[in-house]
């Protein structure tokens, strides 16, 4: 079984090229405009909507501003797909449609947070098409029982990994994530260079992390507030000594990023795979020709 990572490439006008979810959640910012306290706008040079902090805010552009008069609240509904963030999805009814122009060569797509029935991608190079492939997204690894085949019903998986298509450097892709009927929903989208680190040795763990708290009310009575999970992966690679300079600068280049990560090949890959940031890693060397690389990820909500 060996362990991969998607490199993210970077997500800006440039590799955008069309969608057809709108950027208008809220007016765009104006100078000449007076916002109240909690009035929200958007600015399509960032993409993030912001909340006036007070009334009488006139003049105050909020790419500028401290904090005193706007808070940056989060993207916009059609650039939520990029914010290395899963809880904040892009959504539209029935699907969502993505052209990307890729500025660096690009093997590989992650798909999170996904409410849909089926994916597509499709990748043009200029009028050809020279790649399309549809993924229905049922799950059925619920399936359990005779029972659960006809009564546990349909189980949509929430996430989606392919690599090995032809996204070179100004070829086209197209994603469709379609949910007819029901709003098409993405939590985020990684696309970028595919990299084998390593073969993954025996045990790795796998840790449910809770980020709910305990708290207390006047009385002294206990309450629950729940803030969701996220898991935490260690393994141990096993890395031909000789590579591991060139694992050490993939996981430079890739920290402080959200990343892909999953297992591929033969055995139980159940767990090892998500959206998550390089929490620790290490390079002990062998001289003898293999050395045991641990390395720690942590998943995003």
């Amino acid at each position: 079984m060996d362990f991969n990572i998607i490199a993210p490439m970077a997500v800006t006008d440039a590799e955008l090229t069309a969608s057809n979810i709108p950027e208008d959640d809220h007016p765009e910012w104006a100078a000449g405009t007076t916002y109240a306290k909690d009035d929200l706008v958007i600015s399509l040079t960032s993409h993030r909507i912001y909340q006036s902090m007070q009334d009488g805010n006139l003049g105050n552009d909020p790419l500028t501003d401290d904090g005193s008069w706007w808070f940056d609240l989060r993207a916009t509904n059609r650039w939520s797909a990029f914010d290395q963030r899963r809880s904040n999805t892009a959504s539209h009814p029935d699907q969502i449609t993505y052209s990307i122009t890729p500025t660096q060569d690009c093997d590989a797509i992650a798909l999170f947070g996904l409410t849909a029935g089926s994916v597509r991608i499709e990748v043009w190079d200029g009028p050809s098409r020279i790649y399309d492939e549809t993924f229905v997204m049922v799950d059925t690894g619920h399936v359990v029982s005779v029972y659960t085949w006809f009564f546990g019903g349909i189980v949509y998986t929430r996430q989606k990994v392919l690599n090995g298509f032809p996204g070179y450097i100004g070829h086209r892709i197209d994603i469709t994530i379609a949910a007819v009927g029901a709003t098409a929903k993405v939590g985020h989208i990684v696309l970028g260079r595919n990299h084998l680190l390593g073969q993954v040795m025996n045990l790795p763990r796998i840790s449910f992390v809770s980020h709910s708290r305990k708290g207390y009310d006047d009385f002294g009575d206990e309450i629950l507030v729940k803030r969701g999970s996220t898991r935490k992966i260690e393994v141990a690679l096993l890395v031909p000594t000789i590579q591991a300079p060139r694992v050490m600068d993939i996981m430079a280049e890739i920290d402080g990023l959200a990343t892909a990560f999953y297992a591929s090949g033969t055995g139980p890959t159940y767990g090892i795979e998500g959206l998550g940031f390089l929490d620790d890693h290490g390079q002990p060397l062998d001289v003898a020709g293999e050395s045991t690389f641990p390395l720690i990820m942590k998943t995003l909500k």
